[in-house]
């Protein structure tokens, strides 16, 4: 039999040790389901469950915070960057999860155009069961770059479980809420929502002979426009070229080669609303 103090000694360690554990997959302290933050040099991870989805599913935030100067990145970094990957391969009961992401803020430094976040972005996901009667673990491993005055690859590792049937109003799925209401609107080509459209996309070849596109965009105020080809790749950044008749924001789009196959994916975003539109290589060849 071991000592009485040897063995007060290891009963101590094992609490200590169940309480580390507990604390460690505790949800906060509001009582709202969030994992852990998984933090890795000037940033940190964590996924919050954000109950129902409005299409169907779970919604999900997957919160990424900054120090202070700190900048990551938008799906499509821009000039220089690496978009974040989010791989969920290692979670059960999963059959996928769709990342929105809310409109980026525009930077310009001595590395050219980037497209990025700073402070602390919420990206809302919808992760959908393979048999919505069952808890989904959703475990995440997520690459991202940081910057500052130099660029850093992260990598966070978290989980989290979901139950089938819960629903948290606190503030932290608020703020998955919120995220999600900023996400651009999907909008048809030449359609309007939350008061924005893209009107038109002309091809409008330089006088160097490299072809470009010239976008019209309806909004009540200032926007900025983001673009992509229609598969997600990299695009220069559009310049603004002013106002049309009417009101409304111009946009060039130069190319160093043919006009992608795929076409365009234009996010327009004004404040606290934006849209998204697809826009085919034909229709842009159509336009006059």
């Amino acid at each position: 039999m071991w000592p009485r103090r040897r063995y007060l000694t290891g009963m101590i360690a094992r609490l200590a040790f169940a309480a580390a554990a507990a604390a460690l997959f505790a949800a906060p302290a509001s009582g709202e389901p969030a994992s852990p933050w998984a933090r890795d040099g000037s940033s940190e991870l964590r996924l919050i469950d954000a109950g129902a989805a409005p299409d169907g599913g779970r919604l999900v935030g997957v919160a990424i915070r900054l120090d202070a100067g700190w900048k990551t990145y938008w799906r499509q970094p821009g000039d220089s960057g690496v978009p974040p990957q989010f791989d969920f391969a290692a979670s059960t009961n999963l059959a996928g999860v769709d990342i929105a992401y809310p409109a980026p803020e525009r930077m310009t430094d001595e590395s050219g155009i980037a497209n990025v976040y700073h402070g602390e972005v919420v990206l809302p996901a919808t992760v959908r069961a393979k048999d919505p009667s069952q808890p989904v673990r959703l475990a995440l491993v997520a690459d991202y770059g940081v910057c500052d005055k130099v660029c850093v690859p992260v990598r966070a590792e978290t989980a989290l479980d979901l139950a089938p049937d819960g629903a948290y109003p606190g503030p932290a799925a608020a703020a998955v809420r919120r995220a999600l209401a900023k996400t651009p609107k999907r909008t048809p080509f030449g359609a309007a929502a939350e008061g924005l459209s893209i009107a038109s996309v002309s091809r409008r070849d330089g006088p160097d002979g490299k072809p470009a596109v010239e976008v019209v965009a309806a909004a009540p105020g200032p926007v900025t426009l983001f673009a992509e080809t229609g598969e997600g790749g990299f695009v220069r950044a559009p310049e603004p070229l002013g106002e049309s008749e009417g009101g409304k924001a111009r946009f060039r789009i130069p190319f160093d080669r043919e006009l992608p196959a795929s076409g365009l994916r234009l996010t327009l975003a004004a404040p606290e609303r934006a849209i998204e539109t697809s826009v085919p290589l034909g229709a842009i060849l159509r336009t006059p």
